[in-house]
Parts: structure tokens; sequence; C-alpha cells
């Protein structure tokens, strides 16, 4: 009788080193391993960083940075495109990254390396020195975290572990090796806590907001100051408030609906927010710009709802309504050409519809 052993799929199988799930499963990611793996797979094949991209769903960037991760570890070689086994893995390569790492991380602010002059000698006559500049203080862009750095701070920092998977929960996906890299960045370099990092993390995707747009606010929190969660629960509240404003004005006048500008937000705000406007002013200011200038100019009713606030025009009742829409030839014949004479904002007629100037 003849016998036959039928693996299934186990009947196709590839090698991996034990080293990878005895030393490096811990702290590897998920993006790392899968590029290991399709490497493994694919040995005595051809293939590029593009194609790993593309069978994974994958940045050709974020291969390039799993790569080097495997190769600082000594897993693989990689020697002008070709990948092979190391020759001799390191024994404790977590240990030996952090000496490499034993120098300080880079700087937000270098300061340039004083010029040593030599003194002159006797017999020669002092040569003349030109008066001393100040120096320019040189800035330098900090660096991004490589792959062996974000292992290191992953394997002695639990927080940072912890930000890591909190974040891979989040973000709803697996974290790519840049994002890792952008996250430890917000920590160690920005100076933001795990936890404050995480609430900006969850205001993030609750807004829509990619992660460069993330990374680019937890940075102009840090200038700020907002270190810790109670005042990072009041920013995204005044965040909130600012967009809800914009919101209401939005609708209010029939705006195109877009992303607005900081700026923009900030003003919408001061009228809903500070001012505290009702929808009925907002509007009669609003009408007030259309009728005086044919177009929406926010900067004009900004001046017109600052006048009302500055005089305690609260409602509707407090205006003149009827004279304010009313315009004489001469009038009509100034709007055509810009407000009154010269540069002023305001003609004389429109300070007294808002009741600046008496009669």
């Amino acid at each position: 009788m003849d016998y036959t052993v039928n693996l299934g799929c186990w009947g196709s199988i590839f090698a991996v080193p034990t080293e990878v799930v005895d030393k490096h499963l811990k702290i590897a990611g998920s993006a790392q391993l899968k590029v290991l793996l399709y490497i493994l797979r694919h040995s005595n094949e051809s293939f590029s960083d593009s194609d790993i991209a593309a069978a994974l769903n994958m940045d050709a960037f974020d291969v390039r940075d799993c790569v080097e991760f495997w190769t600082s570890f000594g897993i693989i070689k990689l020697s002008q495109g070709v990948i092979t086994p190391a020759e001799t893995a390191p024994s404790a390569p977590v240990k030996q990254a952090a000496a490499v790492r034993d120098i300080p991380r880079p700087q937000t602010v270098s300061e340039p390396v004083p010029e040593v002059k030599a003194e002159p000698k006797a017999e020669e006559a002092p040569v003349k020195k030109e008066p001393e500049r100040p120096s320019a203080t040189v800035v330098a862009r900090p660096l991004r975290p490589d792959p062996v750095y974000v292992a290191q701070r992953v394997n002695e920092d639990m927080e940072i572990a912890s930000l890591l998977t909190e974040a891979q929960y989040t973000l709803g996906r697996p974290v790519s090796p840049n994002e890792n890299a952008t996250l430890i960045m917000l920590h160690d370099n920005d100076g933001l806590p795990c936890e404050v990092i995480l609430m900006l993390l969850n205001y993030g995707v609750s807004n829509q907001m990619g992660t460069k747009q993330i990374a680019a606010l937890g940075a102009a929190w840090a200038r700020e100051g907002i270190t810790t969660l109670e005042l990072a629960d009041e920013k995204i509240r005044k965040l909130d408030e600012n967009k809800e404003a914009y919101r209401k004005v939005q609708k209010l006048f029939g705006l195109e609906r877009r992303n607005p500008s900081k700026a923009e937000e900030e003003t919408y705000s001061r009228w809903v927010n500070e001012w505290k406007f009702s929808d009925e002013m907002l509007k009669a200011a609003y009408d007030k710009c259309i009728n005086a200038k044919h177009e929406y100019i926010p900067n004009w009713i900004n001046k017109v709802l600052k006048s009302w606030y500055d005089q305690g025009i609260r409602t509707p009742d407090m205006i003149d309504l009827d004279k304010k829409y009313k315009q004489s030839p001469a009038q009509s014949t100034n709007q055509s050409s810009g407000y009154g004479s010269g540069n002023s904002s305001f003609d004389i007629d429109d300070l007294r519809s808002f009741g600046i100037l008496s009669e």
C-alpha cells in the first residue's frame, strides 16, 4: 500500500528565525512583522519597496523604515539592494542601540561653536580686529526617531508602550512606524504627556483630521503650554465653541460649506460667544453689509457689530431699521465708489444709522 501525507497549507512553508520571536516579538510592531514575513516568504525573488507597500497596503517610506528596523537588530543584512541573513546577530540589540543613543537627542536650538582666536606674536603688530557682531541663533530641526530608537523607548518606558497600543485602538487601525515616531516626538521633543497625546488623538479622529494635522496641532499645544488634562479639556472646549459659532454664522448667512481658517473661527466666535449677539442681530449686520457694499465683507460686519457692542445695542428694536435701509441718490453714489471720501471705513450717515452719532 502506498501512503501520502497531505499537510494542506503546511505543505508550503518558510523559515522564520527563532530570535525574532524570542527577542523582538515584544517590541516589534505589526508593520515590522508584516514586512519581515513578506521578505522571508519571497526569498530568492526580486521585489521593491513599492511591491511590498502595495501588497501590505502601506507607504513605501514606512516599508523602508521596517527594513531598517530589522537590519539594525541584526536579523537581515542589506547590501546594494540584496537582502541576506545577518552574519552575527547582536546578543542584546536594544542595549546596544541604547548605547548609541546615549548621545543627547538633537535639541530644537543649537548654539554656534565659539571661534578660538590666536594671540598675536610679540614681534608682530597686532592685527586690527573687526568689531564683533552678535551671533545668530541656529535653529535645528529635531530628527525623527528611527525604528531602533522607537523600539528602545517602547522597551524601557511602559507609558510609551501603552501610548502606542492605545493609539491603535483610537485610530482603529495599525499605527505605521512613521506615526509611532511622530507620537514619540510629541512626547520626547515637545514635552506632551502621554494622556494629553491620547486626548489629542481622540479630538483629531472625531474631527476627521489626518496624522500630520494632529501632529501640527500637538506642537501648537506644546507651544501654548497645554500639558495637563485640564488645560487640554479647556482647549478642546474652546475649539468646539469656535466651530459651533462658525456653523451658526455659515448657516445664517448662507455661506458656502468649507473648512474655515483659524482667523474666521476666532472672529465668528467673538460675535457669538464673547459679544453674545443673537441671530437677529447678526442677520441685521449682514443685511446692512449687503445693502451698503453689495457683497459679504466679514471685516465690515465685524466693525458694525463692534460699534453696536460698544454702544450697548443688543436688540433689533434699538436699531432704526427703516432709516438704515433708506438711501438717497447721493448715498448710493458714495457707496458705489466706496465709503464717503478717502479711506474712511464708515460714512457719516452709516454712523448715524448705527446710533453712534446724533442727528
